[in-house]
């Protein structure tokens, strides 16, 4: 199993992970690190509640820290004392890799980035004219005979996959959603969805239905619409919005504003950190020296102090 994650700082040990059945911690050390936990679905303030006490139960040295994609859960673990900060995960999306191209042809109505997993719901587009499918399978739990059933059922989309298998890149991504006017978002249920906030930064408007993971902290009414769980809703959205003509800059830099605001409050709370631990740097003078997309990977977990120990060994003081 591959566990999403990244080491912010060596000196100190920082380490930005994602939230899992088994906690990472089983394999870290005792020693005293910091760890940013982020969270990749839906989780209750109750959810995050229980797994921080197993935690800190089993890795009492460490200080942890839960970045939570909705505001409401936020507040719901603030006042039960566990140490939680409102930061999506989506503000660490590189706003250098996803931007406008003035020149695109719009060739589609509407484009959806989402993997072939029944979750994903692509069959509420299906009333899109012209539709744009990007992805593919590449987790565990995605299907193959989904992905079959979807084209077979929507002569309506043209899928940009990879046959092999492999991600593309998100360079190349950006063009593949240059070439639509809305993005769409239709699970009901997972993380803050990535793909919501790529749309965002390539200044697309975006149509959404309700949904639980943080995915709505980034739907600003000016340019999106939350609608129904119905193809014909989703397909009125998307032509009501294409027809607004909205300016892709005014998208994208609303968006800016709202990434700059989370890391914000990110950057806060390290600084708070390297104060108490007396530690003579500017915290997001170091974030933005070493920064990548999403801030990790996905790794297997057993490597996470191998990876660790070469950073240690480059001499790096900072890295990803």
């Amino acid at each position: 199993m591959s566990y999403f994650y990244g080491w912010i700082s060596v000196s100190p040990p920082a380490l930005y992970h994602s939230a899992h059945e088994e906690d990472i911690g089983n394999y870290l050390p005792e020693t005293p690190i910091t760890r940013f936990v982020c969270y990749m679905w839906h989780s209750s303030a109750d959810q995050i509640e229980g797994w921080h006490r197993a935690a800190a139960a089993l890795r009492p040295n460490h200080t942890i820290h839960h970045l939570v994609n909705d505001a409401a859960i936020c507040r719901q673990l603030v006042v039960r004392g566990v140490p939680a900060c409102f930061v999506n995960h989506n503000a660490f999306i590189d706003e250098c890799r996803y931007t406008i191209q003035p020149g695109a042809e719009k060739r589609f109505n509407a484009v959806y980035t989402a993997r072939m997993s029944r979750f994903k719901r692509h069959q509420l587009a299906a009333e899109i004219p012209r539709l744009s499918i990007v992805g593919g399978t590449f987790a565990s739990d995605d299907e193959q005979s989904y992905f079959d059933e979807i084209a077979d059922k929507m002569p309506n989309a043209t899928f940009s996959h990879l046959a092999d298998g492999r991600f593309r890149s998100p360079e190349e991504i950006a063009v593949l959603l240059n070439q639509a006017n809305v993005g769409l978002c239709l699970s009901a249920c997972e993380g803050a969805m990535y793909a919501c906030t790529e749309y965002l930064l390539c200044g697309l408007p975006v149509v959404s239905t309700v949904s639980q993971g943080g995915r709505d902290a980034w739907l600003n009414p000016g340019f999106s619409r939350i609608v129904a769980d119905d193809p014909a809703a989703i397909a009125s959205a998307v032509a009501e919005l294409a027809s607004l003509k909205l300016s892709p800059w005014i998208v994208r830099n609303q968006t800016l504003l709202q990434i700059w605001e989370h890391r914000r409050r990110f950057f806060d709370l390290g600084q708070s950190i390297y104060c108490t631990q007396q530690i003579g740097r500017e915290f997001a003078r170091d974030f933005y020296a070493i920064f990548s997309n999403k801030c990790g990977g996905w790794r297997p977990p057993q490597s996470v102090m191998l990876y660790f120990n070469e950073l240690v060994q480059k001499q790096l003081p900072l890295s990803l």
